[in-house]
């Protein structure tokens, strides 16, 4: 017992030391994204500008644009890189993600449905973020619904499962009603799907930033249960955690933590896939370490991307998730051929 209490104190060491690692790397890029734009700043003048010193030029470039901006990547990595862990511990599933339960295809149905209701030029981004966030919860209560069954616990397996038939489902509707809209609709909806970042705005952030912090430190409240059912439900049912009720509350936080910031980011849930698997790499399996490399690991992801999407100018009207996309393979293949 004292050998197994050791060593897991070790690598929760491990895990401490390398999360500091991975935000001091964090904070190097997001420094480096502050000079980063079509509108040129030295090093100096980023610095001057954040403390308050600096021209109406800079202030303007760097507290209206690029922190925006480079703030909305940051938690948008963050949300999808924690909701990512939650899902794929849940559903002991290597390859879940909150896009498994159908929140991105039932957001991307609630979008298309306002888009095609509402002119182009008339529509409100504040209601597209919370038409997007209610598709995205109303699309996992409707798997949840159709994967119970009474006096037993969801199965994994057929959450799964009900999960891809109602995204096919509402991949279809949505097909149906994107035939009715003009090109400038559909230009908006598909930069959307590929990952954009739209709601750069501080009311959008703020909003954002307290939902990712009421919900997240929900979740991380949950790490010794989440643990436990990592390792197995009966070892988990074993030591007196309620597993029915928490596999609810935990999937319920990792959906709306997902739908928050699909609907005021953009859709991105390939960091809830790839995130994780970075993290546990790096750090473990232990949630109370893992949370924290994930969604670090995302946000250094996203960041990177979007680096590359303003600071080429080959690269301006690309969507930021074609580049997370692009930066994320060479991982699963590396992963492939070791597991070969």
């Amino acid at each position: 017992m004292k050998k197994i209490k050791t060593n897991n104190l070790t690598s929760l060491k491990r895990g401490i030391i390398i999360n500091i690692l991975l935000f001091v790397l964090l904070l190097v890029i997001f420094l480096i994204g502050c000079n980063v734009g079509k509108y040129h700043m030295t090093v100096l003048e980023v610095f001057k500008t954040l403390i308050g010193k600096g021209d109406k030029y800079s202030n303007l470039a760097l507290f209206s644009f690029r922190l925006p901006r480079l703030c909305l990547a940051l938690l948008v990595g963050i949300g999808m890189g924690v909701s990512g862990v939650v899902m794929q511990n849940l559903l002991h599933n290597d390859l879940a993600s909150p896009g498994t339960l159908g929140v991105s295809d039932g957001s991307g149905l609630f979008v298309i449905l306002y888009v095609a209701l509402v002119k182009s030029n008339n529509s409100n981004p504040l209601m597209l973020s919370i038409l997007a966030l209610i598709g995205g919860l109303l699309s996992a209560a409707i798997i949840f619904i159709l994967s119970y069954r009474k006096k037993k616990s969801i199965s994994p397996t057929r959450l799964i499962m009900t999960g891809v038939a109602c995204s096919a489902a509402y991949s279809a509707i949505g097909t149906i009603f994107m035939y009715s809209l003009d090109r400038n609709q559909l230009e908006f909806l598909q930069r959307w799907q590929s990952g954009e970042l739209w709601g750069t705005d501080w009311n959008y952030i703020i909003i954002l930033f307290i939902w990712l912090s009421v919900f997240g430190g929900a979740i991380y409240g949950k790490s010794y249960t989440l643990n436990a059912i990592n390792i197995g439900y009966d070892v988990a049912k074993g030591i007196g955690v309620n597993t029915k009720r928490d596999f609810v509350i935990l999937a319920i936080g990792a959906i709306t933590i997902s739908s928050a910031s699909v609907a005021f980011g953009g859709n991105f849930f390939f960091l809830g896939l790839i995130g994780p698997h970075i993290a546990k790499k790096l750090v473990g399996v232990d949630t109370r370490v893992l949370f924290l490399a994930s969604g670090t690991c995302s946000a250094i992801i996203i960041l990177v991307a979007d680096m590359l999407v303003m600071g080429v100018d080959a690269f301006a009207n690309i969507p930021t998730g074609i580049f997370v996309s692009i930066l994320s393979v060479p991982y699963f293949i590396y992963l492939l051929i070791k597991k070969e």
